[in-house]
């Protein structure tokens, strides 16, 4: 029995769930700025670009739900994935949860995505282990601000390490599957490391270093 870490976003599912959810409330009736998306674009491409200020995308993209309770953002978020992340995850990503399931291998989708959008997908998903950014809540009420060691870059293996260490587990063999250069240190930890849908900077090194890479469509 093995710990298999997954990435969230275009590894599981088809696309960035974290930007479809802007595209999400900018299409609703919570108050947007009028340049919303554009904005999140530009975070996106500091993303892609590996110069991201996770701090400030989380608050800006965060800010539209300042006045909701928690109950209303629950609400909202469950809405969000039975309509939108619905149709981002493709066949292939249940076959391969189930793969491991089958093996008897723990599952633990690691994403820095914020934790109130990675815990309700992975649920949804049918993994019960889900990290993510964690979020500042205050009487119910989302902050913007963030709490602890990011599950970013080298946020990743810090969470990772300490998740299979408080249930007895290892990185020796251990899974970790990305699409995104962002993560190489924690792929550079684990035991197999696999690029999924990779982009153009960790594809060059999977193929470098021989490292297993799939495509799921």
């Amino acid at each position: 029995m093995a710990l298999a870490f997954f990435d969230l976003d275009n590894t599981l599912v088809k696309g960035d769930t974290a930007q479809a959810f802007s595209e999400y409330l900018a299409a609703s009736a919570l108050p947007t700025a009028d340049d919303f998306l554009a904005v999140n674009d530009k975070y996106m491409e500091e993303y892609d670009d590996g110069t991201l200020n996770l701090d400030e995308y989380m608050h800006y993209t965060l800010a539209p739900l300042f006045t909701l309770d928690s109950a209303k953002v629950d609400t909202l978020i469950r809405d969000f994935i039975d309509t939108v992340v619905s149709t981002m995850i493709p066949k292939s990503t249940h076959t391969l949860l189930s793969k491991h399931k089958d093996a008897g291998d723990e599952i633990v989708i690691i994403s820095a995505t914020g934790i109130h959008l990675v815990e309700p997908i992975a649920k949804y998903l049918g993994v019960e282990n889900a990290l993510g950014v964690n979020i500042e809540l205050i009487d119910g009420y989302i902050t913007g601000k963030l709490v602890g060691v990011p599950t970013f870059r080298e946020g990743k293996v810090i969470h990772a390490e300490q998740w299979a260490k408080d249930h007895g587990y290892t990185l020796d063999e251990t899974y970790f599957y990305s699409d995104s250069h962002n993560d190489l240190p924690l792929l550079e930890k684990v035991r197999y490391p696999i690029a999924v849908n990779p982009d153009s900077v960790l594809e060059k090194i999977a193929k470098d270093r021989n490292w297993l890479i799939v495509e799921m469509c």
